[in-house]
């Protein structure tokens, strides 16, 4: 049991905690003696961000600081950051590995090992906040703040963050390196914010403030993110528009320092993937890139409350069938004349038997009626004799193109046209269905539709450019608002070549008008 520990200071790491006691005890350079003392054992390691053997801390500790296990983990670690955005039981398997001596797998449930999104190389500290630390309280220490991934601003004095020498996570695995030895005094580098920079930075303090150590769930966010998408009008006919999401990120983050990490524009990237069902957690800086966009009249603590109001599982409905009040001979009837349809078809499966005269009435009768006699009393769902990759796949992907390119000049040239995405284009197609699950042995077929399918861009510039037929057969002069009113194009989803496209036309009306 330890009679003398450091005091904490605001916002620090419980590993700058341990450091700052080596130093004052005599210690610093037989850290064995340091890692023995504190923790009671000799296996501990060193984690900045999210450490174990918290149970033998708080025991060890308990004398000189009452703290409880959640306490340390909600104020001088990085866990609230992760926390929120993992599932229920990840988060508390997450919070048992911290408490138990067995921390090695910590990171990999939190999701940060199989993330894009890196952890700083090193540790991190604002010049301006070192010279206040050393003036106010005599020692530096190792600011929560300071290691968060990506950002590298001291948001309380708009400075860029220095690396010092000291590795996020070193190969001496029993090693703390205090501030005080390894910071130095250098001339801040100030730098401009935008607002957009500083709310996604406000949220992450506001993370770590909050100090949420519940998993809210992958359904949770699911709802969250689809009702979000409903109120700011990002979806058409209950689907959302991924690629107008995508464009307001873009547009939003572009030249600050978060750019890097927004994904281009495809089906699986986890910019989309974040609006659909949620089948894993999503790096927390990815939510507060989305969110800080999307709802920036609100705090995060309002959209975590937010979050909770929602079911933390999916609900799965039951059929409910009444009881009709039919006679048990009635009932009986009609088992016997289904029965003796099977009987009389036995290769007949569901679909074949209801297509006969008086199977579709009998099935109707007791899917209301007896429902679960006859979920029981079903024949085998068909199989076919032949496997599907045993079909002729080269003869209908060539058939596909053929069909593709005989109607792709009238469709596109269609004034009153939907977007000719893959799955319109598909549609197009006989058995459209089969050609959507089948897309991967139809590699002509995927080809042609990755060539010719129109993104969201290419069909802006074709509405612009009807909205300018439209205005010069009216005899309207072309003004920037009426094309972009006609072409009936957001004014937030203008891009640089939508700017251009308009520049052009209103050139090319200008010239004619010579």
């Amino acid at each position: 049991m330890l009679t003398y520990f450091t005091v904490p200071y605001d916002d620090e790491l419980l590993y700058s905690c341990i450091a700052r006691y080596g130093c004052h005890t005599g210690q610093a350079q037989n850290q064995k003696a340091v890692v023995r003392d504190v923790w009671g054992t000799d296996s501990a390691v060193a984690i900045p961000d999210l450490p174990s053997h918290l149970q033998d801390f708080v025991d060890n500790v308990g004398t000189v600081w009452k703290v409880t296990i959640n306490e340390l983990i909600a104020q001088f670690t990085l866990a609230p950051l992760y926390i929120p955005f993992l599932s229920d039981q990840q988060a508390r398997q997450v919070l048992s590995s911290m408490e138990s001596k067995f921390g090695g797998n910590i990171h990999t449930r939190a999701g940060i090992v199989a993330s894009r999104v890196p952890i700083p190389a090193h540790f991190r500290y604002c010049p301006q906040c070192l010279e206040e630390q050393l003036a106010e309280l005599g020692e530096p220490y190792w600011r929560r703040m300071h290691q968060l991934p990506i950002i590298d601003v001291c948001i309380i004095h708009s400075c860029k963050l220095e690396d010092s020498a000291v590795p996020f996570h070193p190969k001496q695995k029993h090693h703390y390196c205090a501030a005080i030895l390894e910071c130095h005094s250098r001339q801040a580098r100030y730098v401009e914010l935008t607002e957009l920079e500083r709310r996604v930075i406000e949220y992450h303090k506001e993370l770590l403030d909050v100090s949420l150590l519940e998993g809210l769930g992958t359904n949770r966010w699911t709802l969250y993110y689809q009702e979000l998408a409903k109120e700011r009008g990002l979806t058409h006919k209950s689907r959302v528009q991924h690629e107008i999401i995508h464009q307001s990120l873009i547009k939003a983050w572009k030249g600050t320092l978060l750019e890097p990490i927004l994904p281009g524009m495809n089906e699986n990237s986890w910019l989309t993937n974040l609006f659909r069902k949620h089948r894993k957690s999503f790096h927390p800086l990815r939510h507060l890139m989305v969110l800080s966009v999307l709802t920036p009249d609100k705090k995060l603590s309002e959209i975590l409350q937010q979050v909770k109001t929602f079911p933390p599982e999916q609900v799965r409905t039951k059929q409910v069938f009444k009881v009709t009040g039919n006679t048990h001979e009635e009932i009986k009837a009609h088992r016997n004349e289904w029965v003796k349809l099977m009987a009389v078809h036995p290769n007949y499966g569901v679909k074949k038997l209801r297509k006969l005269n008086p199977g579709g009435r009998i099935y109707a009768w007791l899917y209301r009626n007896d429902y679960p006699w006859l979920m029981q009393n079903c024949p085998k769902k068909e199989t076919s004799p032949e496997g599907i990759r045993d079909g002729d796949y080269p003869s209908w992907d060539k058939q596909n193109v053929r069909v593709l390119t005989s109607i792709y000049k009238d469709l596109f040239q269609s004034k009153g046209r939907k977007r000719l995405t893959t799955s319109h284009l598909i549609q197009k197609l006989p058995r459209a269905n089969s050609v959507q699950k089948h897309l991967v042995d139809l590699p002509l077929t995927k080809q042609w539709l990755s060539l010719h399918a129109e993104s969201l861009e290419d069909y802006q510039v074709f509405r612009l450019k009807l909205a300018y037929q439209h205005l010069t057969e009216r005899h309207q002069t072309i003004k920037r608002w009426r094309l972009i009113r006609v072409a009936n194009i957001r004014e937030e989803l203008v891009t640089e070549r939508i700017e251009r496209e308009i520049i052009a036309l209103k050139k090319l009306w200008r010239s004619r008008q010579k």
